[in-house]
């Protein structure tokens, strides 16, 4: 068997939901949840979020290479979650993002539709950012400072005293 190889990190923010389904009468404490390659994590419930909570929470997962279950590992699937205290959870939507366009732009920011049987269930905004654990590639272009003038603050410029400027006279 091989071993399944970390190619980087995902850092997702789960950042708030919008027009969630609201099951009761009384305001709903939701949670939004991700998994990616098994591994699952969850916000916070939102007290009192009702159809439009924010979390704005932060998650890093491990992005890997595994060969034959690439395509499952290349599925992020989110959903929104309505806490119960005296009863199992409700799911309020659930929807999958395809993380291999965010692994070779590396960021992504959008609305996720979120649904369930009974249809169109609200929407979740993400934002995600991949960094990969290979060095940058080595044909990058070269800067266009010299090391030394990366972080040195521009002179100020007097046109009178600046050298190299030659006078051009207008034809009237």
């Amino acid at each position: 068997m091989s071993q399944a190889k970390e190619l980087g990190t995902l850092v997702v923010v789960i950042l708030k939901a919008r027009h969630l389904h609201q099951p009761s009468f009384y305001k709903q404490d939701p949670y939004a949840q991700a998994v990616l390659s098994g591994q699952t994590q969850r916000t916070k419930p939102e007290p009192k979020g009702g159809q439009h909570p924010v979390w704005d929470e932060e998650f890093r997962f491990p992005v890997l290479a595994d060969p034959g279950k690439d395509k499952v590992n290349r599925k992020l699937e989110v959903s929104c979650w309505k806490d119960e205290s005296r009863a199992d959870d409700k799911l309020l939507g659930k929807g999958i993002v395809d993380i291999e366009s965010t692994l070779k732009t590396g960021e992504f920011d959008d609305w996720v539709p979120l649904e369930t049987s009974g249809g169109a269930r609200g929407e979740l905004y993400l934002e995600m950012t991949f960094y990969a654990n290979s060095p940058p590639p080595i044909n990058r272009r070269p800067s266009k400072f010299k090391q030394s003038d990366r972080l040195t603050r521009p002179q100020s410029y007097n046109p009178r005293t600046a050298p190299d400027l030659i006078a051009i006279p207008f034809a009237s």
